[in-house]
């Protein structure tokens, strides 16, 4: 196995930490300490790499919230500074790890994306007649920083990159397992720490027709019996290796001409629908969003954008008439 070596020097580099900044920046709200950032931007970013160069650099606490969006989730939000550092560190490590990433791997990766999985899941759907659905049961919350950082030195030797790394990792995560929901490095690290269950998967379970999208797995076939042992192997080496389990009211194996619910839709071999509740909380936003508009809370150009998202989400399996209907009169009832 190829490890690579001699990244750090690009990692503290000027023109990465800055290409970091402005990717941090995008869609990040304006406050006191983006704007403080800005207004300082050289000075900030040439203080960064100093500590970073000389090993001061020590990630900062992170912020905490919750929501309830279907169910409650705790989200974490770094200070700005540390999310250009994050940003500067996935510059590096994505290139190397997408040479290694399966194709079939979905979440967060250049090119790929909830729309390109639930149509490659059509496709399987077409050619295989059962398949096997699951999700890992509390997947960010279970990843072991150890385990994480054993499987990072597997492809990265360099000592210095290898320092950042763990101080990053280990700033989140109680007793050194959990990565924190809602960084760009959590979504990162997260991939690489399945990555080499989609290499089982696919190299030593042999299976064709198999996608992921980070924490939820799929594998199709065209009969049940090998679903049903592939199944008992995926769980051993998910608990084995890497301290998982899998959500046993989430794991299932079903015909595909019932469809499969996957990334908010129900998947049929010919059609594919929005999953019932998913309508149901787009229908509640946007009426919130209309009650602010007429409460003078949001702007007109605000209530706009909001629903020119709603509509570029509802167009991918929706239609005109559903759209209205969910503007207007709330989502349809349950299937």
């Amino acid at each position: 196995m190829h490890r690579y070596g001699g990244l750090f020097d690009e990692f503290t580099s000027f023109r990465n930490l800055l290409s970091a900044y402005r990717k941090a920046q995008r869609g990040t709200r304006r406050n006191q300490e983006t704007a403080a950032f800005f207004f300082y931007l050289e000075q900030e970013l040439f203080r960064l790499q100093d500590d970073l160069r000389a090993l001061r650099y020590e990630p900062q606490p992170y912020h905490y919230f919750k929501i309830y969006d279907p169910k409650e989730r705790t989200i974490s939000v770094a200070p700005f500074r540390d999310r250009v550092a994050h940003h500067a560190l996935v510059n590096i490590l994505e290139p190397v790890y997408e040479r290694c990433f399966i194709y079939d791997s979905y979440a967060t990766r250049k090119g790929k994306g909830t729309h390109k999985a639930i149509e490659q899941a059509q496709r399987y759907l077409r050619a295989e007649g059962w398949f096997f659905k699951s999700d890992i049961d509390k997947y960010f919350d279970s990843i072991r920083h150890s385990k994480l950082l054993e499987l990072i030195q597997r492809k990265i030797k360099d000592t210095l990159l290898l320092d950042i790394t763990e101080r990053i990792i280990r700033n989140g995560g109680v007793d050194g397992v959990g990565l924190p929901i809602g960084n760009l490095t959590s979504q990162f690290f997260a991939n690489v720490y399945l990555n080499g269950f989609d290499h089982f998967v696919k190299e030593e379970l042999r299976v064709r027709r198999y996608i992921r999208y980070m924490d939820d797995v799929v594998e199709f076939s065209a009969g049940k019996e090998p679903l049903k042992v592939h199944r008992r192997a995926i769980e051993a080496y998910l608990h084995e290796e890497l301290g998982l389990r899998l959500k046993l009211k989430a794991t299932f194996i079903n015909s595909a001409a019932n469809g499969l619910t996957f990334l908010g839709r129900r998947i049929f071999p010919q059609l594919v629908r929005h999953a019932a509740p998913n309508l149901r909380r787009m229908s509640r936003r946007m009426a919130q969003r209309k009650a602010a508009l007429h409460a003078g809370e949001i702007s007109e150009e605000t209530f706009l954008q909001s629903m020119n998202s709603y509509w570029a989400v509802l167009q991918y399996g929706g239609n005109m008439g559903l759209r209205k209907h969910l503007l207007e009169r709330g989502p349809p009832a349950r299937d």
